[in-house]
């Protein structure tokens, strides 16, 4: 758990749990290009991800991004959440960058199928929602972390530019899903950013180019991730990002058509 502070909004960064992916896994097409990143793997060639979530303070509103795996990957949000003081019941608002399973996983109480954060709304991507609702059969996460929360009447589906509070918009950032969502945080002249999976490692940010085998559109996705780290590279946001290295702060720096993540 760590704090950072954009103007006047508190940004909490809470890690999950960490896994590492081959990288070869996650970059099919670059083959032996990719081992120019050995400085960002294990010895066995994988890439540590960062399964991260982020509590945005606004003044008296509280606004969770990204739930996490969940139990059943041994996840510690809600450990973290305790650290940081942070009740479940002060939460007014549950926002998902996307519907992965990895985003999803403490949305329900296991063992009751109530919403864990009780009094909050749970904000769904409209395009997601969709996307994954229509799949025969839908995905399991989805139908175990998601689709309940509609027949509570507990979920309401987002697009575009949602206003969360005074200084937190949400800017639509499709292709790693259709419907995939990011926060811009714009207070006392400065800027914050979180990204979601815009960006899963600090390859992507050196190879903007590259496909993720995780994106759901790779032309998509790649577009996307170049015009967001220009922009969030341009106006100097502090970005907070789900997958990049715990906890997941940074951000990204331009410099002779070259770019690159700075963590701090």
């Amino acid at each position: 758990m760590e704090r950072r502070k954009i103007g006047s909004v508190d940004v909490i960064a809470l890690v999950d749990t960490i896994q590492a992916y081959p990288a070869t896994a996650v970059y099919p097409e670059a083959g032996e290009a990719v081992s120019r990143f050995s400085g960002y793997m294990d010895s066995e060639g994988k890439v540590a991800l960062n399964f991260g979530c982020f509590v945005l303070i606004d003044g008296g509103t509280r606004v969770l991004v990204d739930t996490g795996w969940g139990p059943e990957f041994d996840g510690k949000l809600l450990d973290e959440l305790a650290v940081a003081g942070i009740t479940r019941d002060s939460i007014d608002s549950v926002i998902f960058t996307h519907l992965h399973g990895d985003h999803t996983g403490w949305n329900l109480d296991r063992a009751t199928g109530q919403p864990l954060f009780a009094k909050a709304t749970y904000l769904v991507p409209k395009g997601d929602w969709e996307h994954y609702g229509q799949q025969t059969p839908p995905p399991s996460s989805f139908t175990r972390d998601v689709l309940p929360l509609e027949a509570m009447k507990r979920m309401e589906l987002v697009e575009g530019d949602h206003v969360l509070s005074a200084a937190l918009t949400t800017v639509a950032t499709p292709g790693h899903t259709p419907g995939h969502t990011s926060v811009a945080i714009v207070s006392g002249g400065e800027h914050g950013f979180i990204l979601g999976d815009v960006v899963i490692s600090p390859i992507d940010a050196e190879e903007p180019g590259w496909s993720s085998s995780f994106d759901w559109d790779g032309n998509i996705a790649r577009e996307t991730r170049k015009k967001t780290i220009a922009r969030l590279a341009a106006n100097r946001s502090l970005v907070g990002a789900s997958h990049l290295p715990a906890p997941g702060f940074g951000r990204f720096e331009a410099e002779g058509g070259k770019t690159r993540w700075v963590a701090g």
